[in-house]
């Protein structure tokens, strides 16, 4: 018995039927209940000590656009690559196929987008490898997320089994990872959007209603003219209201629209920061950025010059002898000739 069938991971490799990778198991189960996966652990821990002492998930953060944009530039720019084996500076020939396809239900270039997304958010992902006669690796496959972890003695466990280290490959990324340096960040910029939302919906400054004088209104009269003005603050007429003479409507905290947007713009900075993205890839605005001049090709230029903190650590692992022979190294083909379909060793998506 193989690892994979061992490890429960068999659906991964040499199977038409991968219903364990999430998005093909909410595709086929159609709807997937909120308290599925420790999400009902979560909410009673939540309602016991509130949501500022839980981890940011990667849910939260994919809500916020600027990391939606940050992820997808990366995974746009990156996942399609072609993987290449090299001996010094010339290509392997004929190129190890499973660099470029796979026997698996998803591409190749899920794999690279899901080992990013893992990078991204986590700070490591992980690989389950299937090896030949020759020990040589034949297929690959990233293993997802929840499905792995390290103990507390640094073993790799996936569903709870340890696998032999060379049926393995571990990627530690090249920081941390978004959900545990910028928690406070994206909790913040969730907010954000949470306030910008409820402004929208009420644009005009908070009212506070009190009575002139004391006429011993009761709290279930006075709950009735807070919910009809706020019914009006939501019409679309709701710019005028009629007040009764025993009330007086009191605007306070009123917020400058401008504050919101630069509010905005500063979580878009935070984030292009935290993933080293150029600030301008973003839309993101620096102070007195109007006094600077910058081409389309220089914002392009600039985010290509910063893709190495990204693939080098993708590079390197893949470089070392249990993936690839002494001798040989993998890297992604950015040469003028390559292209997302293939280049000249051979097609990287399957034929």
């Amino acid at each position: 018995m193989g690892l994979l069938q061992q490890l429960n991971l068999a659906s991964y490799v040499a199977n038409t039927n991968v219903v364990d990778f999430p998005a093909n198991r909410v595709a086929r189960a159609g709807v997937v209940s909120p308290w599925s996966e420790g999400q009902l652990q979560q909410f009673v821990w939540s309602d016991i000590f509130g949501t500022d002492t839980l981890p940011v998930t990667r849910k939260e953060a994919m809500s916020l656009p600027s990391v939606a944009v940050a992820r997808g530039l990366l995974l746009g720019e990156l996942a399609g690559r072609p993987l290449r084996a090299l001996r010094g500076q010339d290509f392997i020939d004929p190129q190890p196929a499973w660099l470029y396809r796979t026997d698996t239900d998803l591409p190749p270039w899920h794999r690279m987008a899901q080992t990013i997304d893992d990078l991204i958010f986590y700070g490591h992902s992980l690989w389950v490898v299937e090896r030949g006669a020759e020990n040589q690796i034949i297929d690959a496959v990233r293993v997802p997320f929840d499905k792995w972890e390290i103990d507390t003695d640094g073993q790799i466990l996936i569903n709870g089994i340890q696998p032999d280290a060379r049926s393995v490959i571990y990627f530690p990324g090249p920081f941390e990872g978004l959900l545990n340096v910028a928690g406070r960040t994206i909790r913040a910029a969730v907010d954000l959007e949470a306030s910008w939302a409820g402004r929208a919906r009420t644009p005009s400054p908070a009212i506070v209603l009190e009575e002139k004088e004391d006429n011993g209104m009761t709290q279930e009269e006075a709950s009735a003219y807070v919910k009809a003005v706020a019914a009006a603050r939501r019409d679309p007429d709701g710019t005028v209201m009629f007040v009764p003479y025993a009330l007086n409507a009191r605007f306070e905290g009123q917020v400058s629209s401008d504050l919101m947007i630069e509010a905005r713009n500063a979580v878009k900075l935070d984030v292009a920061n935290f993933m080293n993205i150029p600030t301008a890839m973003l839309d993101a605005a620096l102070p007195k950025a109007s006094l600077n001049y910058e081409t389309q090709e220089g914002r392009t230029e600039s985010f290509i010059e910063r893709l190495p903190y990204w693939t080098e650590p993708i590079e390197a692992r893949l470089s070392m002898d249990d993936v690839c022979p002494r001798g040989q190294r993998i890297r992604f083909d950015f040469s003028p000739h390559s292209n997302r379909a293939g280049g000249q060793i051979g097609p990287y998506t399957e034929d």
